[in-house]
């Protein structure tokens, strides 16, 4: 098959998140699965003394503006750039520190005309695959322009779901520089609460929705994580699916990870753990041994459970842990957990930056990993921490029920607990601190974390499978 991935950001070209992460990796495993896959994504540049890596291959017109299309070629992928300066370079990929650009809705307006057009000067796709609000007028236009429909006449449509707290919400000025019909704006399409919604106008043109777990696709389907447009995915019944993101084994591999002092597998996990946690300990002054350690690499944001991890800090030293949070995010987070630092020294420790190194030293040298979070549609972190032998300590949703089996089976790998609260992590890590001093169990349970497959490649066969019954005859 042709497939297409249009998303606003790609890894290794731009990136603020896991979406980039996500983009940069499902396409390459499609390839290798033997299909023809080509990525469109804005080349996004700080400034104009940046090139833009690949070769010019064309140019597309759309909404009064113009786009030179670079093409590079990445793990198998063609990916085609597309060129606009007035859009796309910019300091940062979303907004500045006083808000969001006010020009996004055009941005990304732009976005999905534009693949599109180039997706059909290199002669089309059979499935055109959209991701989050960004391109999420891809599918609407497939749908609702007629010229669009005429350049590419066989392409179907999906929509993939990252984060349903993201919408892409404008006033209804957009829809003409943005070069929406005015008809669109009703309630089957793009209106929302007298607003422009380009998620919602996607959600309802869409061949296929997807999300990235099977319990997210659920949960997205009520008032407490549907995020205003519960009814609308309701309406597209059996269209909305979820399939578990993978993991990048190249980049998430103990026993060849030039992050750590010395690879390891499950067969010396015991060691290895040692040594990272000795590396972890001269880096950041935690002391090297004799509690465990647990670590947390993440956003510090309430629906990542920051408030839970802050609330439960002194009483998860005096269980018997130490403590590593690698993260930036709201500055009260930030502060409580700076408190923390200096009420337990050598017990606790926050690296408030974002540090590739520290992120693979911590997954590999702690005991257990932690995510409180209040949702979380599918989650990398855990993944990673189960790779690397550390037992995740997870909240009851999304993608983290999907990925970690609780300790009270046989072929556990974490510590799943069903209230948002620090007493219901404390629970949790009391359960992992028994575990963790019984050495049989420990190892059974680190075999089993380790011995899970999170490669892309099982995901990109689910999609695929997608993909065929919507291009079936």
């Amino acid at each position: 098959m042709r497939i297409a991935h249009v998303s606003s950001e790609v890894v290794p070209f731009a990136k603020t998140g896991g979406l980039a992460d996500v983009v940069g990796a499902l396409p390459a495993a499609l390839a290798e699965l033997g299909h023809e896959v080509t990525v469109v994504t804005p080349a996004h540049r700080p400034n104009l003394a940046d090139a833009v890596p690949g070769q010019r291959a064309g140019e597309v017109k759309a909404l009064g503006m113009r786009a030179a299309v670079f093409r590079v070629e990445h793990r198998g992928v063609e990916v085609l750039l597309l060129d606009c300066p007035p859009l796309y370079a910019r300091p940062s990929l979303y907004s500045v520190q006083d808000g969001e650009y006010p020009d996004n809705a055009m941005r990304f307006a732009f976005l999905a005309r534009a693949a599109l057009l180039a997706l059909a000067a290199r002669g089309g796709a059979d499935v055109v695959h959209a991701h989050d609000w960004q391109a999420a007028l891809a599918p609407l236009l497939l749908k609702a322009d007629e010229d669009l429909r005429r350049l590419l006449p066989q392409a179907r449509s999906v929509l993939t779901i990252h984060n349903m707290a993201y919408q892409g919400v404008f006033p209804p000025w957009v829809l003409e520089p943005c070069g929406l019909p005015r008809a669109l704006f009703s309630m089957d399409s793009l209106e929302f609460y007298a607003m422009v919604n380009f998620l919602k106008g996607g959600l309802t043109a869409a061949d296929a929705i997807t999300t990235v777990s099977p319990t997210y696709a659920r949960e997205i389907l009520t008032p407490e994580f549907g995020c205003r447009l519960e009814g609308v995915l309701a309406a597209r019944g059996g269209a909305v699916s979820g399939i578990v993101n993978g993991l990048d084994l190249e980049v998430w591999d103990p026993a060849a990870d030039p992050h750590l002092p010395i690879g390891y597998t499950s067969a010396n996990v015991a060691a290895g753990k040692a040594s990272a946690r000795q590396a972890l300990s001269a880096e950041t002054g935690v002391e090297a041994a004799g509690r465990p350690l647990a670590g947390m690499v993440s956003r510090l944001a309430e629906q990542k459970g920051a408030d839970v991890l802050a609330g439960a800090l002194d009483e998860i030293v005096a269980l018997g842990f130490d403590v590593v949070v690698l993260g930036t995010g709201e500055r009260r987070y930030e502060e409580v957990l700076a408190a923390g630092e200096a009420a337990h020294p050598g017990r606790v420790r926050l690296l408030r930056r974002f540090d590739e190194r520290a992120a693979h030293l911590i997954y590999a040298a702690s005991d257990v990993f932690l995510m409180p979070s209040r949702y979380e549609p599918c989650g990398l972190g855990q993944m990673s921490a189960m790779r690397y032998g550390t037992l995740p300590v997870v909240h009851r949703t999304g993608g983290l029920v999907d990925t970690v089996t609780d300790a009270s089976h046989r072929d556990g790998t974490g510590f799943v607990f069903d209230a948002v609260t620090p007493t219901a992590l404390l629970a949790a890590l009391a359960r992992a601190k028994a575990v963790l001093a019984e050495p049989r169990r420990l190892a059974r349970m680190r075999k089993n974390a380790m011995a899970r497959d999170f490669s892309w490649t099982a995901s990109a066969r689910r999609y695929v499978e997608l993909y065929e019954q919507l291009t079936s005859p």
